[in-house]
């Protein structure tokens, strides 16, 4: 297996969770240490003057035309949350690449989008979370990783239903997070982060939204099996 990138690479998530999510699942595949440590810990775009800007999906979103002329020949990739209308996220992107002279499909490929911006020889790619189809977001993708034979996962989604008819106050759209952070806080070491959580192998890495990332993210940065 040969894990050397074919160009400079850069890789923007939303925040911290997304990151060590996305290279535990990339080690768990076989990428080697030194490879993903290649990798920062995320991109932030940067403000006019010179500062870190915030994290986020705005965030994510701001940094793709600017950084794309920035970064000739460099290969880039960009995941953001669909949240609730994947169609509408990817409308939002597509614009950006478009602008950045990225030809686009009307709809994201199943598989993840990768593109060129010619004039610059810039490699772009976009992966939007949970699996390019669904609305959701990286919650999502991790329950797609639970063993369906874990009992205590379905008690979960009902104990925090139970809970959200009880007063708790996390919004309705946040419940698939709260799930998995009840069911992830029933285990051998209570409450350990998504990518601590890949790592000990709470969480499978062979869902097929998860094998289709991995297959996505090798071919954005020429990574050979």
């Amino acid at each position: 297996m040969s894990n050397k990138s074919k160009a400079p690479c850069r890789f923007f998530v939303e925040g911290a969770d997304d990151f060590h999510t996305i290279l535990a699942l990339l080690k768990r595949h076989g990428l080697s240490r030194e490879t993903v440590a290649r990798f920062p810990e995320f991109q932030r775009p940067k403000n006019e003057d010179g500062t870190e800007g915030p994290q986020g999906k705005d965030a994510v979103l701001s940094a793709i035309k600017t950084t794309i002329k920035l970064s000739p020949k460099e290969a880039l990739g960009f995941v953001v949350d669909a949240d609730d209308n994947v169609k509408r996220t990817w409308e939002a992107v597509a614009s950006r690449l478009r602008r950045a002279k990225v030809p686009t499909p009307d709809q994201i490929p199943e598989k993840g989008f990768i593109g060129k911006a010619d004039p610059y020889g810039t490699r772009v790619g976009v992966w939007i979370m949970p699996d390019n189809r669904r609305r959701g977001e990286l919650e999502d993708f991790l329950q797609g990783l639970v063993d369906e034979k874990h009992v205590l996962f379905p008690h979960a989604q009902v104990a925090t239903e139970g809970a959200k008819s009880l007063g708790a106050t996390f919004p309705d759209h946040k419940a698939g997070k709260a799930v998995l952070h009840a069911w992830l806080a029933w285990q051998t070491s209570p409450g350990r982060p998504y990518g601590q959580a890949i790592t000990n192998r709470y969480l499978r890495d062979d869902s097929e939204a998860a094998i289709r990332f991995v297959s996505w993210f090798r071919r954005l940065f020429g990574l050979e099996e």
